[in-house]
Parts: C-alpha cells; sequence; structure tokens
C-alpha cells in the first residue's frame, strides 16, 4: 500500500479495521529505519562502564528526576511514569511513541522536510494485549503496551500510546526489532504503507488543513514557531 495523500492513510485504516486490524499507529520519516526504542540507538554512544542496556536508562531516567524538580518535580511518580516524560522530552528509553490517530502518525512520517529526499512509512499495530493505565505496567521480560494517563498536553495533542521493550536481559546491548517474528506472542497485527518522497509535501499542505501541524500538535511556543516557519515557507520546510 502506498500513502499518497490523506485519503489514502483513511482508506487504508478503513481496511485494516474492517480485517480486524490495527489499533495504533506510528510514522518515520525514512521507511529504512527499524521499529526500535531510542535507547537502543543511544547505547551506542555510551556502554563503557555498563553491564546492560537497563542501567543506562536508570541513570538516565534518575539524573532527570533530580534535575527537572526546578521545572516539575516527578519524584512522586512511578517509574513508567517517569519514561513518559522523559520520552517526551526527548531523552532516550525503552518506550517507542505510537497514536491511536492514523493521521497523527502519518504526520510524523513527513513532517521533516530534511528527509523529503527518502521514503516515510506509516505502520499499523495490534498487541495481543495491553494496558489501559501506566498503573497496571510491569517492566517484564516481555513486549508490553499501554495507553497511559493523560500527563501532559502533548500526549493528549497527540493521541498517544507507547509500546515498552524489554531491557533487562538485552544482549550485548542490542533490542530485537519490532517485528511478528522477534515478538510473535505480543504481535496480533503489524503492518505499514510507504509515503513515497515526492508525496511527502503535499501531504503536509493536506494535513495543514486538516489542523494536524506543530503547532497543534506540540502545544507550547516551540510548536507555534516551527508552524510559523512550516507555514509561511508553504511547507516547503
Amino acid at each position: 500500500m502506498r500513502i499518497e495523500t490523506v485519503s489514502d492513510i483513511l482508506l487504508w485504516e478503513d481496511k485494516e479495521r474492517e480485517a480486524g486490524g490495527a489499533q495504533m499507529y506510528r510514522g518515520q520519516s525514512d521507511a529504512d529505519w527499524p521499529l526500535l526504542p531510542g535507547i537502543s540507538r543511544y547505547s551506542k554512544t555510551t556502554q563503557d562502564g555498563y553491564e546492560r542496556l537497563c542501567d543506562i536508562e536508570l541513570d538516565l531516567i534518575e539524573d532527570f528526576e533530580k534535575y527537572s524538580v526546578p521545572y516539575e518535580d516527578l519524584r512522586s511518580l512511578s517509574y513508567v511514569q517517569k519514561l513518559v516524560h522523559a520520552q517526551h522530552h526527548g531523552l532516550p528509553t525503552r518506550l517507542l511513541d505510537w497514536s491511536t490517530n492514523p493521521l497523527k502518525a502519518l504526520f510524523y512520517a513527513v513532517q521533516d522536510a530534511s528527509f523529503d529526499h527518502c521514503d516515510g512509512i506509516v505502520y499499523g499495530f495490534s498487541p495481543t494485549a495491553w494496558c489501559d493505565a501506566t498503573k497496571s505496567v510491569k517492566l517484564d521480560h516481555s513486549l508490553t503496551v499501554f495507553f497511559p494517563e493523560l500527563m501532559n498536553q502533548r500526549l493528549a495533542a497527540q493521541e498517544g500510546c507507547f509500546t515498552s521493550f524489554p531491557l533487562e536481559e538485552a544482549d550485548n546491548f542490542q533490542v530485537p526489532e519490532l517485528t511478528k517474528d522477534n515478538y510473535c506472542g505480543d504481535v496480533d497485527v503489524l503492518v505499514s504503507a510507504l509515503v513515497p518522497s515526492a508525496c511527502k509535501r503535499k501531504i503536509r499542505i493536506e494535513l495543514s488543513k486538516l489542523g494536524i501541524t506543530h503547532r497543534t500538535l506540540f502545544p507550547g511556543l516551540d510548536g507555534l514557531a516551527r508552524w510559523l516557519k512550516s507555514d509561511h515557507a508553504i511547507y516547503s520546510i
């Protein structure tokens, strides 16, 4: 399936839903990128002194909690809730972001014009089981899917949900990418649709007419500034 317009992804989503398909969606700027959490990529730069991948994440979260106090006190939150906050502020964690809205996932596949030279991709995913709140999440030795409480404006705007990858037994700091073969007991549906590079700018313009922009998905001045910059350039940047 190729997504060349906003209408295409709506048709694709309808087809998948009729077949009992995806519950959550993720867009990526480069179709060649694997479905992996940020901590997996980050660990390649900072393995010295660590024995396990989960220890790198723990150090990052403990420092994030410590230094975030002047801005937002996270000390009373659970570890999973701290992961969600850290993830949304750009810290690499075991989490991978998804959205329950396919249009917002499509935005992530096209939003960065510096990747207009390569095809993007949108994934549709349905797990075999999931948690409806962070308090139910157990970070154990299997892939975990959860739909968190709306803990911040960005999470609400993006209709966000997450997959959590098991890190405790990651062999040689390597986390298996999300595929049906690697997580056969956890994946019910995993499908994808290609977003051709030549169609990305047109899709950005279409999404903007539906109110899906940096301004709406990233509430705050940073999102507003990025939207204005792109909008005034007619979504060429």
